[in-house]
């Protein structure tokens, strides 16, 4: 990156010319009216760890241009207006969450099928149109329903509750935008790079930033469950919530942030410099240290020093991840998630469309082993062009295999798409949500019946290929013994099957510290399925969170577990910790 003109990326810089041995002062003596200010210190609560130094930049939010008052209302023309612009606002939504998924993960990208989920949600939908009906135009609904569920959430006294209102203002803005004829999004268009100062951020304001660019965030409240912390844990970049109101004034002042310690100094004096250079300086050479030497486990076989193989894969949610987890040397991808093929499109994929992108993803592998899991929608994925019901606990309702058993054409559709692509490279079909050995029976009949329709069609397929299930259900882990006899692996969703057998939703952050004490019962229900799929010859893989976790690592080598599948991120650790293993 070269030096640029502007303030901030020269600032950006500092540590270099430390490096370098030129005096900070002497080189940017020109900007010392920087530095003049009087110095200013906050403190607030580290969500992400790490040590930033730059320029603040304070984020301001485009303003959304009112509807004009004086317009005659006709409640019939404005409900056609407000269903228009909902229809747009699906759309836009669409393409942020493939956004999303390519810049910062999946996880982190669920908050937009969240806000398609309220765009379809009744009870919203009624709000709206009784506003309407009250007499007012579009705008004017939009703003007071966004009122009425923004108070509803502050005032149930839950933290992540409490922080969804910024998606109902997110949805609000995005309809009046589109209402008002500006259907582009409206990026802040800031140049250099900068420590970010905001109130906080929404989540299409932080999915359109440029990332590359922020050297940390900073916000005057929020919480580790606002967005902004969200996306600085995914990016690894250090952030600072709840520092109370920070004057603009000091916007494009130099700033030390350290997420550590929880303080950010504005307009620090030469002893704060050069005190902050080193202890950076210190962080970065462990931490580009740590990195040299992860990068070289690439290509290395993962055995634990007992002599246990256990194969890295990657968890990916589309093709474009496919590059990086094969630069950090992933063994293969462990889940594919097909939901990404659906969520992009406003009708269902054809098995063409379907094909091309498994294919695409299994023959970018290069033999290595691409495991597809089927469609996962519902609970909280929902997608409107399914039309699926309103139910009042989703996790346990109408998703996953108990869609595409209803839904057979469907689930033959994906099935025929993977058979036809195992062609290409190494691929295994994956199924989720199984609670009995009887749903992997009848899924197993289709899979047949699909094989046996592309032979009388002189289709190519891998006649070995795997087939599997997820195990993600305490059920599916308590008659294991009887549904590994129909299958040639398990895979385990360590985030579903902790949600079910604990009883505690994991989108909850009140329940977290719950989660976190009690993974015992999921390990002792994770070494049944591994001893009963191990007995019939078959393997055991880790797809969920908890294949991350370096804590487990040991626990699962002991299980004689087969395969972690992580996100593209954590491959490397989690090969470093299985060399070290016993």
């Amino acid at each position: 990156m070269k030096h640029a003109g502007d303030l901030t990326q020269e600032f950006h810089f500092y540590n270099q010319d430390f490096a370098d041995g030129i005096n900070f002062r002497e080189r940017h003596g020109e900007h010392m009216d920087v530095m003049s200010k009087q110095r200013a210190a906050f403190r607030g609560a580290g969500v992400s760890g790490g040590k930033a130094c730059g320029t603040l930049k304070f984020f301001r939010k485009p303003t959304v241009r009112p509807a004009p008052s004086s317009r005659p209302v006709h409640p019939a023309a404005e409900l056609t207006r407000l269903r228009q612009a909902m229809e747009t606002a699906r759309e836009q939504i669409a393409e942020l969450h493939r956004r999303a998924l390519a810049d910062i993960g999946k996880n982190e990208a669920e908050i937009f099928e969240i806000h398609a989920m309220l765009l379809e949600d009744e009870d919203f939908a009624e709000t709206l149109t009784n506003e309407i009906a009250a007499g007012k135009c579009a705008e004017d609904a939009v703003e007071g329903a966004v009122q009425v569920w923004s108070r509803m959430l502050r005032e149930l006294n839950d933290p992540y509750l409490s922080a969804r209102a910024a998606d109902i203002r997110d949805i609000a803005d995005r309809l009046l935008r589109i209402l008002a004829g500006e259907t582009q999004e409206s990026a802040a268009a800031y140049t250099g790079s900068f420590i970010l100062v905001a109130e906080d951020l929404t989540p299409s304001e932080t999915v359109l930033l440029d990332k590359s660019r922020i050297l940390g965030f900073v916000t005057f409240g929020g919480s580790s469950n606002s967005h902004t912390s969200i996306l600085a844990r995914a990016m690894g970049i250090p952030a600072l919530v709840g520092v109370g109101k920070i004057d603009e004034e000091l916007d494009s002042q130099l700033a030390l942030l350290d997420a550590d310690a929880g303080t950010l100094t504005v307009c620090p004096g030469e002893a704060e410099l050069e005190a902050f250079r080193q202890a950076q300086e210190r962080q970065d050479a462990q931490a580009r240290e740590q990195e040299k030497s992860r990068r070289a486990l690439i290509g290395r076989p993962s055995v634990t020093l007992g002599g246990h193989r256990m194969l890295i894969y990657a968890n990916i949610g589309e093709g474009a991840e496919v590059a990086h987890a094969l630069a950090d040397g992933a063994d293969g991808i462990g889940l594919l998630r097909s939901e990404f093929l659906y969520l992009s499109l406003n009708d269902y994929p054809s098995e063409e469309q379907l094909f091309e992108a498994y294919r695409q993803i299994v023959s970018d592998m290069q033999g290595k082993k691409v495991v597809i899991r089927t469609l996962d929608i519902g609970a909280d994925k929902q997608i409107p062009y399914f039309d699926l019901p309103h139910e009042e606990n989703p996790a346990l309702g109408f998703r996953a295999v108990r869609i595409c058993l209803a839904r057979e054409p469907l689930f033959k559709t994906q099935l025929r798409a993977i058979l036809r692509a195992s062609a290409f490279g190494n691929a295994a079909v994956m199924i989720p949500m199984i609670v009995s050995a009887e749903e992997v029976r009848r899924c197993r009949r289709l899979f047949d019946e699909c094989k046996a329709e592309l032979i009388c069609e002189g289709v190519d397929f891998d006649a070995r290929m795997e087939f599997g299930i997820m195990v993600e259900t305490p059920a599916a882990a308590v008659m294991s013994d009887e549904i590994s006899a129909e299958v040639d692996f398990f895979s385990v969703g360590t985030n579903d099957l902790a949600q079910y057998t604990l009883a505690a939703d994991r989108q909850n952050p009140m329940l977290a510290e719950l989660c976190e004490r009690n993974t015992e019962p999921v390990l002792r229900l994770i070494e049944r399925a591994a001893k009963a799929i191990h007995g019939r010859g078959g393997w055991i893989g880790i797809c969920g969170e908890l294949a991350a976790d370096l804590r487990l690592t040991q626990r699962f080598a002991d299980m004689g577990i087969d395969e972690l599948s992580v996100s593209v991120p954590n491959l490397l650790a989690v090969r470093e910790q299985v060399l070290r293993c016993k």
